[in-house]
């Protein structure tokens, strides 16, 4: 369950508070407040220990989508201004952080996210307004694990892409990353498609979840549950219209639902083109 979130502002930067009910594992006694607020480049030696941490405790097959980063790493990401980290804290102690990248650009996204055949930036969506806030980087220190850390801060960032203006928040979960599927789902983000990540040539699956709006789906009978990692079934799937929209985490299963969400904006985009391509042909004429 999600802890009570209690929101303020403190010189224009929004803070969220809540409680974690569980260390390695073990229900407390008394809550523990934790904090979310965004970071800053003071928080560059934090970050670095956390990363080392996170490190030094990976479970068996996260060593494919974890990467290990030093403070000056983390010196550098605050010379971005499209870049947005954020941070969780108990007490002094950082120990859970998260990204928000924004992209304006099919280029930008394509960094964030590989090898997605749709385009987020084609002129028929948003009357070509378009402004995408990539997640990223999720990690909680081990010790503080099962308490929701992760949703909460999809949720922190999905709130905080809507503060900036974007239309649309996509994310990656690497095939291998059963532990990261049921908070982007929680969040209503969609399966939408799988790729390659050029970086290590491993199997990821694309999310996204439109900002300020449920994603529209047909919801056609019957709906299908397939295992997260079968990637080469879950791609014929997805070519027959299907979307995944939930995750069973016990049986480690994906479940599909039919949608033309993502068709039918390729289709428009299509006909617009097919429509420019004719006008040019009769103009030449």
């Amino acid at each position: 369950m999600l802890s009570e979130i209690k929101t303020y502002r403190i010189n224009d930067k929004e803070i969220w508070q809540g409680a974690l009910n569980k260390i390695n594992g073990e229900i407390q006694e008394r809550p523990i407040r934790f904090i979310i607020r965004p970071l800053g480049e003071e928080d560059a030696p934090a970050m670095g220990k956390l990363s080392e941490n996170i490190y030094q405790n990976l479970r068996r097959g996260e060593e494919c989508f974890i990467h290990k980063h030093s403070k000056q790493y983390f010196y550098k990401v605050f010379q971005k201004p499209q870049l947005y980290y954020n941070g969780v804290f108990v007490g002094d102690e950082l120990v859970g952080m998260s990204y928000l990248k924004i992209c304006r650009t099919g280029n930008e996204l394509e960094e964030e996210l590989p090898n997605a055949s749709y385009d987020f930036f084609a002129p028929s969506r948003n009357a070509g307004n378009s402004l995408v806030g990539s997640l990223g980087a999720d990690s909680v220190l081990p010790a503080y694990r099962g308490n929701a850390l992760n949703s909460i801060m999809i949720n922190y960032r999905l709130n905080q892409a809507e503060q900036l203006g974007c239309t649309d928040c996509t994310s990656i979960v690497d095939r291998k990353n059963r532990w990261n599927m049921s908070p982007y789902f929680n969040n209503r983000f969609n399966l939408f498609a799988t790729a390659i990540d050029p970086s290590d040539g491993g199997q990821i699956s694309l999310l996204h979840k439109p900002i300020g709006q449920e994603t529209v789906l047909s919801c056609f009978k019957p709906k299908i549950s397939l295992p997260y990692e079968r990637l080469d079934i879950i791609d014929g799937l997805l070519a027959k219209g299907f979307i995944g929209v939930a995750f069973d985490k016990e049986q480690g299963e994906v479940l599909f639902a039919h949608s033309d969400y993502y068709q039918v904006k390729e289709n428009v985009l299509a006909n617009i083109w097919l429509q420019k391509t004719l006008l040019t042909a009769k103009r030449r004429i």
